[in-house]
């Protein structure tokens, strides 16, 4: 077997009708998840006495993080922003980083602004960059075609809800983020405008945009389905403009024998192998399913 280190983005060739992408730059932050963790009184002790010291490690890395000093506030604030969003990584994965940090440590003000205009600057982001793939399509607008967008929340919504990038509930949470920018932005007299509850459903919004619009893992139509532990994406959604322009620049092509080695100097923490002698045939998503779960037996 000939096995090469497998670069990011490569384009695909027609000899790679084997081989689909593997999101490989990836952003996330589950610590929320080991802290949420109910261990159960049947288990074993070892196995009890395990997790336990994973969540104290855990409340260490918090503390360090964020600071000693009104620690216990401070966790509550981590805990209740929940888990980062499983995000490919973009522009936002840094800034999101930030605003959430800013409301760990109880800026909440600073991190309902931040939340809003990061909103804001995706929202025009995704326009800029995907404009040219649907510069004839029905929803794209004059200002969009000229790219002289103006600071017209709903009408950019409008056209990434009209292209497709946007679902429903995607749209709505980015129109109740809107009402939580003015409101704190364009002088609303109470107090609660601008408290921690409307910081945190401000960050919550931005949240669940990011982990809808850019997920790096899921099921069809944008996944192959019927594959247990990575997501592969589908030979339709490879067609997909923000697929093209954003998610595959981060990800793996590679066959069904691919392999994976950590490793923190490489993007996204990992390098991966293939075999170039692989016998690439041409394979549909359900084929190439299949021949991943065989070398998981």
């Amino acid at each position: 077997m000939s096995e090469s280190l497998v670069p990011l983005g490569r384009n695909r060739e027609p000899s790679d009708g084997c081989r689909r992408y593997l999101p490989i730059v990836v952003t996330f932050d589950t610590r929320n998840l080991i802290l949420d963790l109910d261990i159960q009184d049947d288990w074993e002790e070892q196995v009890k006495a395990s997790w336990e010291a994973n969540k104290a490690q855990v409340r260490e890395e918090l503390q360090a993080e964020f600071g000693t000093v009104d620690a216990e506030a401070k966790l509550d604030n981590y805990r209740a922003m929940g888990p980062a969003p499983w995000s490919i990584v973009f522009e936002h994965s840094l800034l999101l980083r930030q605003v959430r940090n800013a409301f760990a440590h109880g800026d909440f003000y600073p991190a309902l602004v931040g939340a809003s205009a990061l909103g804001e600057r995706l929202l025009h982001q995704l326009v800029h960059v995907l404009r040219g793939d649907y510069i004839n399509h029905p929803a794209t607008t004059r200002a969009v075609k000229s790219g002289k967008l103006k600071n017209e929340w709903g009408s950019l919504i409008d056209v990434l809800y009209g292209w497709g990038v946007l679902d429903d509930e995607t749209a709505d949470a980015y129109r109740d983020l809107e009402e939580r920018r003015h409101a704190a932005v364009h002088f609303d007299p109470r107090p609660e405008a601008v408290g921690r509850d409307a910081a945190l459903a401000a960050l919550l919004d931005l949240q669940q945009i990011v982990e809808r619009v850019f997920a790096p893992h899921g099921g069809p139509p944008r996944y192959i389905g019927g594959i247990s532990g990575n997501s592969y994406l589908s030979l339709e959604a490879e067609h997909e403009p923000i697929v093209r322009r954003i998610f595959i620049p981060n990800c793996a092509l590679v066959s069904p024998v691919h392999r994976m080695e950590p490793d923190e100097s490489f993007p996204g923490g990992w390098r991966v192998y293939d075999d170039d002698d692989y016998d690439c045939a041409e394979l549909s998503d359900w084929e190439f399913a299949a021949r991943i779960e065989a070398r998981g037996q």
